[in-house]
């Protein structure tokens, strides 16, 4: 693949350490539920909403009147998912679909999710988009049906090709709310050193898997790639995302006690859950750069710490947004994908 045009910058190991304290110490969230506005009329989708931070996210919206679209990858455990959140808020007058079938492990699966979404969108206008969905896992020897590293295809290739189809339906001036959050993690800290990428081959396509490295530097390699995506998807689409005054943002939603953390053993669970926090305090990070009505153009590409704050990401990608190097990263990711439009 095309390398960045530039090097990448050296970056601190002091600022590195102060963000991985801030990460399990943040900031009390400023921007929570009762500041939300009323979303009456206006639809979410949120992928990877079943358990977790994405659960909490859509209930924040529902709870607000909004209708959502929870896109899942089992569709039982989404109705599941959306018959507690009915029982839980009798009163909102939104609405809540169910699309399954969204598994990101096999991308030949997408095209018919995203058809699907179309369907139960029912040409209601799009107003936020939340890419929550995600894979942490524990082992670096994980391998999609595609042959790709599974983090890279579940973080950044499913995405990308969801929001390749969703596209059409987004970027339109029919709503006065356009938001969309690409959720990275501060585990962007451990990518590769040059811009958080390792851009010989990022899929790890017919690499032996003894040359991949560990798995938390495959899931910092994830979830660098978010951060870029979140600029380039703008810059890519940059006349009508003026137009209809849409800001992308990418959002590390914090250090929190999920189901993201289910394969990992017991002990770690039990030691790291004492450090974490409940995954609602996630969501208000997400629906910071879903709702927070001070977000414009100035913003966008903007990295969204916990719970609520707009921090700069690792040195090299902070150059990495300003020189060009997340449009190399979304156009790699782009020709990946193609094949599945």
């Amino acid at each position: 693949m095309a390398r960045p045009t530039e090097p990448a910058p050296s970056y601190s190991k002091m600022r590195l350490l102060y963000e991985v304290y801030y990460g399990f110490r943040p900031s009390k969230p400023v921007f929570t539920p009762e500041d939300y506005p009323d979303l009456t009329g206006k639809t979410a989708i949120v992928t990877g909403c079943n358990t977790g931070i994405g659960l909490e996210t859509v209930k924040q919206l529902y709870n607000k009147n909004c209708n959502v679209v929870m896109v899942v990858r089992t569709e039982s455990k989404g109705i599941a998912a959306r018959d507690a959140i009915l029982k839980e808020y009798p009163e909102s007058k939104g609405e809540l679909n169910v699309v399954g079938g969204c598994d990101y492990s096999d991308l030949t699966l997408i095209k018919g999710a995203a058809q699907e979404i179309k369907e139960v969108l029912n040409d209601q206008p799009i107003s936020i988009i939340i890419h929550n969905a995600g894979l942490m896992a524990s082992f670096n020897n994980l391998t999609s049906e595609q042959g790709y590293e599974l983090m890279f295809q579940t973080n950044d290739l499913g995405p990308q090709l969801l929001q390749h189809f969703l596209d059409p339906l987004f970027l339109k001036k029919d709503s006065a709310l356009k938001r969309i959050v690409w959720v990275s993690s501060g585990a962007h800290l451990l990518g590769p050193k040059e811009y958080g990428i390792f851009w010989d081959n990022p899929t790890f396509k017919d690499a032996p898997i003894e040359s991949r490295p560990a798995a938390a530097v495959l899931y910092g390699q994830s979830k660098s790639g978010n951060i870029l995506q979140a600029s380039a998807w703008a810059i890519k689409n940059k006349k009508i995302v003026d137009e209809i005054n849409c800001v992308s943002t990418s959002c590390y939603p914090g250090n929190l006690n999920t189901d993201l953390q289910r394969d990992w053993s017991w002990i770690q669970r039990v030691l790291l859950s004492r450090l974490m926090w409940d995954g609602k305090y996630g969501a208000y990070s997400e629906l910071y750069g879903a709702l927070y009505p001070h977000l414009d153009s100035r913003d966008q590409g903007a990295y969204i710490c916990p719970f609520g704050e707009i921090h700069d990401p690792r040195e090299d990608l902070k150059a990495g947004l300003k020189n060009g190097t997340d449009l190399a990263f979304w156009d790699f990711v782009e020709k990946t994908i193609q094949p599945f439009f």
